[in-house]
């Protein structure tokens, strides 16, 4: 699970939004400086994190050292205040976060980590400024206890921290197709300028002789012992690490869990090292219960706190359940299906015993979900991380849960544990407990849903409603406008136009011309790609209702070419680009404007060495491509061309340009085996598919020989599940879906292999067909859930194969588990089931492309590029 989603929710309980924006969940969270009047002469900005005060007419330098504050939840408003009351009568220019909720998101335990503790942020404009903000602040905020920035140096023993870098805002497209923060190196060229969790000077800068002590201090080893070796991390956070050790002084292997002082900060502002400290004192009081880790030892080095506990050499319930949930093949039997029941339900009692032997002895065990169990080689279940656990079993309340299994807020004491182990037995059976954020009547869902796919016992049944109690309806939902919407999904008598009708209506009734941001409420990787894109902002979202036949809300025209008039430096690529919101600008009959959007971005495509589909060459040499079979302009395919040749040249070294998602995963702190990039929008059937294309524009072979080598390289990455499914093996987990798994793959190779005959593509394609079967999706989305696979399923298949009907009506059925209501008109839920989404990847837009392609037999495409399906032909 993405943690950053988290700090997503904390603005808006429908929406993911960013921490900053006003909304109902942050009413009255403001910091009261910052409502102070502007000072005479200075102006003020607000953006979705920051308030932002600089001096009129004053131009920010570009570039230098950045001072930092750090706070706590204590002590934070007050430091603000001290920080405006220095800078303003001297002219600096400064940012400080302007609300508790923005505090609490940049410092919760998932937030990421090269920019926690980050309070405010001042930019001195010369070495003297500098000298004087460090030495006057240093002494105002003596003794002001803070996180400590890793991103940074500390100046002395305060809040202050110092990092050089860039003070505006500038941005350099990097060869992947990321666009990165930049500075200006010697040479005057811009150079990428990261926020990492380590604290590092660029090489042609000299420290000024202020920060020479500071520095040195961080940069010399710590003299302290440790008195564990560390064998592997097992996971990170905003709080510290956790690792599998062994004990130097006899060989114990141990579990070691690390605190950062004043860090990871949960929903009440309790930081890491009380929550270790916590679990400490918990696991004491527990010793000797069954199903409990024992404590070996709590210590302090290098100011971090560290507890280790007792390793239990086991599997987590929710890899256990990932590895043996019958739903996950395309046919689970009747035997599959009791078996699994049997066991799932053995789990349940035990896990129900150990929580009666932690409530004997006086305490709530306050995080009960499927991370937190393991089961060991015996198949005994035991319990691990209790940071959130209380002695006070009366009154105790959470303040951190994961999603779905949080308590209503009325119930106290062991009530919540008993609700969390009610959603525990119903996850092991319908593992999109989530959904229950957004509505917990959605409880009910779930719950007929696994009495008719699995054979569980009434009493079983129930326990889950005992433990849910009265707790299923939902009034923040209600509040919110979600509810059931007016056109069900009922089987066979479902009115599926009057379905998609109220899909349509949903998406209309979410646009926000007013915003800037952006125009339809999606994932939250709009917040960092731009809110005009194709995959996750407005332009996906304008395709779908256009290629469904549905007008685009008033106004949208406008605010995508406004949007696009506010692009500085642009990211080419298609999904995540310009060239993705050109297409749709031309679809929208403003070709005049697409092209001159493309030949903005055209200079930057010389800088672009990734060839994949998502936002590299393949996507913009296959819209390249587009464009001049509807301008007839052969330009454009002249240009597709010269970038396959590139993708071509990429495709034979078989190696990818590095991408942002492993240092993404590595921010977020999951701790996985790291493998290249594959699938369609991600890695090699994107550009076998160019190469297609580039094939079937000229009729050289040589074309269509590289495609086949593209295919074969995901393929490479692909293996068949004990289910007989195809998936793409991530290295952490089996990825069947239309983004970067084998349905994406088998898309290209169905129109591969209808140029030449490869025995592997067609052999893979029936694996690919069976993947997109199965009976289980923990999302509905386009590209990485229910609807894509069924879209890929027909694609491949065809309408009219009984077995692909019987499993296109199971689709279409089940749906219904993510259904919601918003104001009446039909939803789902986005990436996580954490809040609704309404874009083409994650969302409304793509899943009602792709129930329009699927209900029309094909004829309307959902994924740009396809050619229609060889049963459409």
């Amino acid at each position: 699970m993405d943690k950053r989603y988290e700090t997503y929710c904390m603005a808006d309980p429908v929406f993911f939004e960013a921490p900053g924006r006003d909304g109902e969940q942050g009413a009255g969270t403001d910091y009261e400086v910052s409502r102070w009047p502007v000072p005479e002469g200075w102006m003020r900005h607000r953006n979705d994190v920051w308030l932002e005060l600089f001096p009129r007419g004053e131009r920010m330098v570009g570039q230098g050292w950045k001072i930092h504050a750090s706070g706590t939840d204590a002590n934070a408003e007050r430091i603000i205040e001290t920080v405006h009351r220095f800078c303003v009568p001297r002219g600096y220019a400064f940012k400080f976060l302007p609300s508790r909720r923005t505090f609490l998101g940049q410092n919760a335990k998932y937030a990421p980590r090269g920019g926690s503790g980050k309070l405010v942020t001042i930019y001195p404009r010369s070495e003297q400024e500098l000298t004087d903000a460090l030495m006057g602040l240093s002494a105002l905020l003596e003794g002001e206890p803070g996180p400590y920035i890793l991103s940074d140096a500390r100046y002395e023993a305060g809040p202050l921290y110092v990092r050089y870098g860039g003070f505006r805002k500038r941005e350099l497209l990097l060869e992947s197709g990321d666009v990165v923060p930049a500075m200006q190196g010697p040479d005057g060229e811009l150079v990428p300028d990261i926020r990492k969790p380590v604290f590092e000077i660029p090489s042609w800068v000299t420290p000024p002789d202020v920060l020479k002590a500071s520095i040195a201090a961080r940069t010399v080893p710590s003299e302290e012992s440790f008195p564990y070796r560390i064998e592997k991390p097992l996971h990170f956070s905003n709080g510290g690490g956790i690792y599998l050790v062994t004990r130097l002084a006899d060989g114990t292997q141990a579990v070691l869990k690390e605190a950062r002082p004043y860090a990871g900060l949960d929903a009440a502002g309790t930081e890491a090292v009380t929550r270790l400290q916590r679990e400490r004192d918990i696991l004491e009081k527990l010793a000797g219960t069954p199903g409990v880790p024992q404590v070996y030892e709590y210590f302090t080095v290098w100011d971090h706190h560290f507890l280790a506990i007792e390793y239990f050499d086991g599997e987590r319930l929710s890899s256990r359940e990932a590895q043996t949930y019958p739903l996950l093949g395309p046919a689970a039997t009747d035997e599959e299906k009791a078996a699994y029941t049997s066991w799932a339900v053995e789990v349940c009692d035990q896990v129900e015993g150990l929580l009666d032997g932690v409530h004997a002895r006086g305490v709530v065990y306050g995080d009960v979900h499927p991370h937190n169990v393991l089961i060991l080689g015996d198949g005994r279940a035991v319990l691990v991380d209790f940071e959130t656990s209380s002695a006070d079993s009366e009154d105790y309340r959470q303040a951190l849960a994961a999603p779905g299994f949080a308590a209503p807020p009325e119930l106290r004491g062991t009530a919540i544990d008993k609700f969390a182990l009610a959603v525990l037995r119903v996850w092991l059976f319908m593992p999109i407990v989530p959904i229950l954020v957004l509505d917990r009547s959605k409880a009910h869902d779930l719950i007929d849903a696994m009495r008719e796919n699995f054979p569980v016992p009434d009493s079983y049944v129930q326990a889950i409603r005992d433990g849910l109690g009265t707790s299923m309806p939902s009034t923040s939902a209600i509040k919110a406008g979600i509810g059931a919407p007016k056109v069900r999904i009922e089987g066979d008598a479902t009115d599926w136009p009057a379905f998609m009708d109220s899909m349509a209506a949903a998406i209309s009734a979410s646009a926000t011309t007013c915003r800037a941001d952006r125009l339809f409420p999606g994932d939250v990787r709009q917040f960092s790609h731009a809110g005009d894109t194709f995959a996750f902002g407005a332009s996906g979202v304008l395709y779908a209702l256009l290629e469904c036949g549905y007008p685009i809300p008033e106004g949208a025209d406008s605010w995508l070419v406004a949007a696009v008039d506010r692009i500085g430096i642009v990211r080419p690529g298609f999904f995540d680009g310009v060239h993705g919101t050109a297409h749709v600008l031309d679809k929208m009959g403003l070709r005049d404007e697409a092209v001159k959007l493309m030949d903005h971005a055209d200079p930057l495509l010389d800088r672009l060495y990734n060839p994949n589909l998502f936002g590299g060459l393949s996507g913009i040499g296959l819209n390249l491509m587009h464009f001049a079979a509807v301008t007839g302009d052969s330009a454009f395919g002249d240009r597709a061309l010269q970038l396959a040749e590139r993708v071509a040249e990429t495709v034979a070294r078989g190696v990818f340009p590095m991408q942002g998602s492993a240092s993404a995963v590595a921010e977020l702190g999951l701790v996985r085996k790291q493998v290249g990039p594959a699938g369609l929008l991600t890695g090699w059937s994107g550009p076998a598919l160019l190469l297609l294309r580039a094939y079937e524009r000229t009729g050289e072979t040589a074309w269509l020989d590289a495609a086949f080598q593209a295919s074969h390289r995901d393929l490479d990455r692909c293996r068949v599940s004990e289910f007989g499914t195809l998936n793409v093996d991530e290295g952490w987990r089996l990825n069947p879906y239309v983004e970067g798994g084998a349905a994406g793959i088998a898309l290209v190779g169905a129109e591969l292999v209808r140029h030449r005959e490869d025995a592997r593509l067609s052999d893979s394609l029936e694996a690919a067909r069976k993947a997109c079967a199965s009976e289980f999706f923990v999302l509905p989305a386009l590209w990485t859930g229910r609807v894509g696979q069924m879209a890929a399923l027909q694609h491949l298949s065809g309408p009219d194969d009984p077995e692909v009907v019987d499993v296109t009506r199971r689709h279409l059925e089940r749906l219904s588990w993510h259904l919601l209501g918003l104001h009446g008109e039909a939803v789902f839920p986005g990436f996580q089931l954490l809040r609704i989404s309404m874009d083409y990847a994650t969302g409304n837009a793509g899943i009602l492309l792709g129930l329009k392609s699927v209900l029309s037999g094909g004829s309307v495409g959902f994924l740009p590029f396809l050619r229609r399906a060889a049963h459409a032909d």
